[in-house]
């Protein structure tokens, strides 16, 4: 896309907490935080670490030191356990996810390899997911994320009237349909395809946030397949734009993973992408998600 694109600084400012230490990545979006013991952390540390979460959010947690039962403990305090669909989780976790790749695995490609919002074709998408780093490679495997309030932002007052009509159908037909086997290059994962018909569902294409109020760009390139009343050479033009112009770097930003870190991210307004460039080395991860709300204008 050749538009100049641009953010402020004071978008993603710092704050001062009692029982954090938060430090802002970029100017668009995401936050490191030191300085804290999740296993110790008070009620009033975890109050802090939602508002820090919901100012900047994602947050990537340094040097912490998680069993996937302490994950599990640290994911409650943020809320209920969402529903994971279409990946087999850890026998005795069932709302555990186990993402690995193992160094001696064929193929490069990774879970979750494309700009997405976790699970949005569900009729409550992930308000939180939760992501713990147990093995990391020494370089490579970052994250790259994308502010979806900003991208609302940057349309056009036209482009937001007509948008702000409209409904996104969102389906994982892609991914996990019958004809989607890309999957199965996951050689220590377990993917079950099946029948998607029920998960097709329609949300609108700019929700508000349910606890910050800010107007969101709801659509992602993995799981959004159309917009409801359009037909497909009418809605493609739209999307393809959409999903274009979150990706402009001043509304984005490039995480770094070290062992033993927690990423938290707010699904409900965030993209995120797995880069794959380790191919060679292990990674070994454990995944939740917190449950959110019906998508709403």
């Amino acid at each position: 896309m050749s538009e100049f694109f641009y953010t402020l600084a004071s978008n993603n400012h710092a704050a001062k907490y009692r029982h954090l230490q938060v430090a802002p990545a970029a100017g668009s979006l995401g936050a490191d935080v030191t300085g804290v013991d999740l296993n110790r952390l008070s009620e009033a540390g975890f109050v802090e670490l939602r508002q820090a979460l919901l100012s900047h959010q994602v947050l990537f947690i340094r040097e912490q030191n998680l069993s996937v039962e302490q994950l599990e403990a640290v994911t409650l305090q943020l809320g209920e356990f969402g529903r994971e669909p279409f990946v087999e989780t850890m026998p005795d976790h069932p709302h555990v996810i186990h993402v690995v790749k193992e160094a001696d695995e064929k193929a490069p490609f990774v879970f979750g390899g494309a700009w997405h919002t976790d699970w949005s074709f569900q009729a409550r998408p992930p308000a939180f997911t939760l992501l713990y780093g147990a093995d990391i490679p020494p370089y490579g495997g970052d994250t790259l994320y994308a502010n979806l309030c900003l991208a609302y932002d940057w349309l056009s007052p036209k482009m937001k009237e007509i948008c702000e009509g409209l409904n996104a159908l969102h389906s994982p037909e892609r991914g996990y349909g019958p004809a989607a086997r890309h999957n199965d290059l996951l050689e220590n994962m377990t993917v079950r395809y099946g029948n998607v018909d029920a998960e097709l569902r329609a949300h609108p294409l700019i929700t508000r946030h349910p606890e910050t109020g800010r107007k969101v760009l709801f659509v992602n390139p993995t799981y959004t397949v159309g917009i409801e009343g359009l037909r497909p050479d009418e809605a493609q033009p739209i999307l393809d734009y959409l999903f274009a112009m979150p990706t402009a770097p001043a509304f984005t930003c490039r995480m770094r993973w070290s062992k033993g870190t927690l990423a938290i991210w707010d699904n409900r307004c965030t993209w995120h992408n797995p880069i794959a460039d380790y191919h060679g080395s292990r990674r070994e991860m454990y995944r939740t998600t917190v449950v959110g709300e019906a998508p709403s204008r």
